[in-house]
Order: structure tokens, then C-alpha cells, then sequence
């Protein structure tokens, strides 16, 4: 196969790459000398590019190649840039998404042009790219990849467009095709809501100018053939937007096998509350379900990159993650891109925090299990997680709190910490300033944790500095100018008996 396409390699279009998938790895050719290396993608989503914002988010409080160097720091080494089709033609970006005394090089381009430079930057770094028509409107996510105002010929256009513009840059990999069909997206209908058909003709166009690429084919929400929707009826085992796969068993995507990857999405309760998230066996009942689903896929040697997952990482939604990455490991997919990178996904934050420079190193602790049963040798970055376990940041005088800590390196110094893990429950006496500093090869990092103690129903004064409540402000805000109106009543009233 791969012969083949060598030999339908446009001398204008020619890559130094060429891109397969094989029996569920894939693998990156040199067209120069022949040498076939295994490669893995260990990827992150980056969004924005998709809204009505035309850029990438971040880019207001950072410069964007600094973001770019952290995602290689932190062990990734691909990015899925999800994008919408006014970004493509030349929409310019909402200039107050980008701070240009920070990014002065992205002043006056447009958003396509902004992509064009990441792009560029991130093959600079080593990083591969993976495209993602993630919405066509850029306002949301369509069932389906035409609307009454936009057809599959425009789209099919839009692709070919972006194939011959960046075919030419060696670390895109390929075209994820549609974001998450579903409602009435089917798969093995034969009619002109089956997606798998659209595939096939998107796919066919893609290759013809960027035959080095892969082609990503996510799943839909129902297959709607009955007997193939039938067991997630049946059982409750409904799927997310993008995860079913069950039709590829009877009918797989007709393309030059080593040019698909099949790319299903699945998350957790973090997005939305699957009943079987409440099953009493949770989580051991999931791998029956995710095998179900599109697992299976991985015995029949097709190729699986999981386009999106991820989640808040709290509660219940923990649990998944954990589970999730466990049945990769042992199912050996460790190809992924995770959701994502932005802290301004509501149902799963992100990678970075508020400040897009703080990470989460929780949601960091589980990627870095995937990688290294991939790449044992695979050394991470020295972290430290320091953590309460409640919100509050102001606790009664004799209150007990749990902290937990977990650090990857060597514990060197601590107030507390007498190992690189553990977990204690302190009674809280007076304010104090936990504190580790751990040591990683040439690496050192402090890590600190402050709690405040008052005394027991001690009144808040006017001359004190309000803590806002993180799980309420608007209330707190509310209570305080409430307290506010009722003082000045209260003065008015002891005014007017004083007169």
C-alpha cells in the first residue's frame, strides 16, 4: 500500500513524510531514506479557533510560543487545533483574545494565518498536528457536516483547501473529519445521513492532494440500524457525541486500510451523568462498556487514537479517569489527545488553570501512567501536588482538615512531609504555611499551602479584607452589599432620634 502512494505524490504536494496505520500503531515513513519509525501521539486539544473568536485561546495573558514550549515540557508531543469554516476563509481574530504587546508577531493576521504560524512553530518543536473540523457556523457543534446553508461540496472543499495549504508541513498528520456527529449522523444507513459514506468521499478527496496523511473518523451518537442499536438500548449503555463504533464491525470505512484511524470520544460523569455511572459495580462495569462501544475495534487491528477525553478530575469523574487509563493500558492504546488545554471548558476545565501557566498536575499524574507503559524511559517533569481537602480557604480555630501531597521527585525540605506521598488530617490551632521543596535530578521545586485560622464566630469588620467564597461569590457579594444597605438604614434611623 504504502508504494502505492508514493507514487501518487504530486511533486508540488510531496511530503518528507508519509504517514500509516497499522495493525493499531502507526507509523511515520522518511520519504528520503525509506526508514519506518513507530511513532505515538500524545496529544492535547487546543481550542478556539472553532468560535467566534477565530484564535486560539490563552494568547490575552501569554505569548503564544511560551504556550507552545510548555506543551512540549509537559510530555506532549501533538495538538489537535479544532477549527470552524469562517477561520478558514480569512475571519480575523477578536482582538481583545490577544494581547499583542505579548504576541506583537500576530498583529494584523488573520485567524488562519495565526494557525499557519503554530503550525510552523510546532513542527520547530517536534510537534505533530492534528486538524479538526470541529464546527461549521462556529457557534455549535452541527449533527451533521452540511446545514441548510452550507453543503457536503463546501466541506469537502474546505478540506481539500487545507490539505493542499499545509500538506506541505511535515508534522500535520492528518484531517479528524467531523467533530462529534450525531442525532440523526448514522452509520450504515446507506443514505445521505451516513457518515461512514461521507468518510469514504472526504477521505478519497484529502488523498488525492495529501496522500501522506491520515484520515480520523470519529463515531457517531447511533449507528440507527436497529439490530446494531440494540444493545445500548437494551442495557442503558448510551454513548457520547463521536463514541459509537459498533457499525465499523459490519461496515468499516472503505478507504486504503492504513490510511484510517478510527477516533471515537468518551468521557465521564464530569460531562454528563450516564446511568451507568451510578451503577453499583462503577467503575468495574465500564471496560464491558468501552469495549462495547469501539474497543473492540483494536482485535480486528484497526487503529485507535481516543480524539477526546478527560474531565474535572474530582469526585466520581476521578474515578473514570483512573479506570479509563487503566483499560488503555492494559488494551495498549496509548495514542490519544486529551480535553484539553484551556482552563475555559466548563464541563472539563483544563490542563492549565485560570492564569494559563498553573498546572494541573492531578490530570498531568494520569497521562504521565499512559505515557510511560508506552515509553518506560519517558521522564516527566518534576511536580508537586499540595492539596486540601475542601475549598475554604478560612477555617474556625480548632477545625480539622485533611491535606494530601504527592510529589514525583525527592521530598528535601518540609514542615510536614516526611515522604514523596502521604495524607494527614491536622487540627488547625493557629494559621500556617505548609511547605515542600523536592529535587529532581537537576530540578528543584517549593510548593506551599497556606491556612487561616480565626477564632470561632469572630465578626468580619469593615476594615478587613472580604474572602470571597469559591463555590458562591455571587451570593457572598450579594450578603455583603445586603449588610451594607441595612447599616446605613440603621444609621439613618439612630440619625433621625438623635435630631
Amino acid at each position: 500500500m504504502f508504494s502505492v502512494f508514493l507514487a501518487l505524490l504530486s511533486p508540488v504536494l510531496a511530503s518528507s513524510v508519509y504517514y500509516e496505520a497499522v495493525d493499531g500503531n502507526i507509523y511515520k515513513v522518511n520519504m528520503t531514506t525509506g526508514e519506518r519509525e513507530r511513532i505515538y501521539l500524545f496529544g492535547v486539544s487546543w481550542f478556539g479557533f472553532e468560535l467566534k473568536d477565530h484564535v486560539v485561546y490563552g494568547l490575552n495573558v501569554r505569548n503564544w510560543k511560551d504556550i507552545l514550549k510548555d506543551v512540549k515540557r509537559l510530555g506532549f508531543n501533538a495538538i489537535r487545533l479544532p477549527f470552524c469554516s469562517e477561520t478558514i476563509h480569512g475571519a480575523m481574530p477578536n482582538p481583545n483574545m490577544i494581547n499583542y504587546d505579548l504576541n506583537p508577531d500576530l498583529r494584523n493576521l488573520t485567524g488562519l494565518e495565526i494557525m499557519e504560524k503554530i503550525i510552523q512553530e510546532a513542527n520547530r518543536l517536534g510537534i505533530y498536528v492534528l486538524l479538526d473540523y470541529h464546527r461549521i457556523g462556529c457557534t455549535e457543534i452541527e449533527p451533521l457536516w452540511y446545514t441548510d446553508n452550507y453543503s457536503e461540496e463546501q466541506y469537502i472543499q474546505d478540506w481539500v483547501f487545507l490539505a493542499k495549504k499545509f500538506g506541505r508541513y511535515p508534522n500535520v498528520i492528518g484531517a479528524d473529519i467531523k467533530n462529534e456527529p450525531h442525532d440523526e449522523a448514522s452509520w450504515g444507513t446507506g443514505d445521505n445521513t451516513d457518515f461512514r459514506l461521507f468518510a469514504e468521499r472526504v477521505g478519497k478527496a484529502i488523498l488525492k492532494v495529501a496522500p501522506h496523511w491520515l484520515i480520523f473518523v470519529e463515531g457517531t451518537q447511533y449507528t440507527h440500524v436497529p439490530e446494531i442499536d440494540k444493545v445500548i438500548k437494551e442495557k442503558g449503555w448510551w454513548t457520547f457525541w463521536g463514541e459509537n463504533l459498533m457499525g465499523v464491525k459490519y461496515y468499516p470505512v472503505r478507504l486504503p486500510r492504513d490510511k484510517v484511524v478510527y477516533s471515537p470520544h468518551v468521557y465521564g460523569p464530569s460531562v454528563y451523568n450516564m446511568p451507568y455511572f451510578d451503577s453499583p459495580d462503577f467503575p468495574k462495569n465500564m471496560p464491558q462498556i468501552w469495549e462495547t462501544h469501539f474497543g473492540y475495534l483494536t482485535g480486528l487491528n484497526y487503529t485507535l487514537v481516543i480524539g477526546e477525553w478527560g474531565g474535572k478530575y474530582t469526585g466520581k469523574d476521578k474515578v473514570w479517569q483512573d479506570a479509563f487509563s487503566d483499560w488503555l493500558i492494559k488494551k495498549r492504546i496509548y495514542n490519544f489527545f486529551y480535553w484539553c488545554l484551556n482552563p475555559e471548558s466548563g464541563d472539563t476545565g483544563g490542563i492549565f488553570l485560570d492564569d494559563w501557566k498553573t498546572v494541573n498536575w492531578e490530570k498531568m499524574r494520569v497521562i504521565y501512567k499512559i505515557i510511560k507503559a508506552a515509553e518506560p524511559n519517558f521522564n516527566e517533569p518534576l511536580f508537586i501536588i499540595l492539596k486540601k481537602n475542601t475549598p475554604e480557604q478560612v477555617f474556625d480555630k480548632g477545625e480539622k482538615v485533611t491535606i494530601y501531597w504527592y510529589t514525583n521527585g525527592e521530598v528535601i525540605d518540609s514542615n510536614f512531609a516526611k515522604s514523596n506521598e502521604g495524607e494527614i488530617v491536622l487540627t488547625l490551632n493557629e494559621s500556617i504555611n505548609l511547605y515542600i521543596v523536592a529535587k529532581k535530578g537537576n530540578e528543584t521545586m517549593r510548593k506551599d499551602l497556606y491556612l487561616s485560622v480565626i477564632e470561632p464566630n469572630t465578626p468580619i469588620t469593615t476594615t478587613s479584607q472580604p474572602m470571597v467564597s469559591e463555590r458562591n461569590p455571587r451570593i457572598f457579594a450579594m450578603l455583603l452589599v445586603s449588610l451594607g444597605i441595612l447599616s446605613f438604614v440603621v444609621f439613618l434611623v439612630l440619625k433621625k432620634k438623635l435630631v
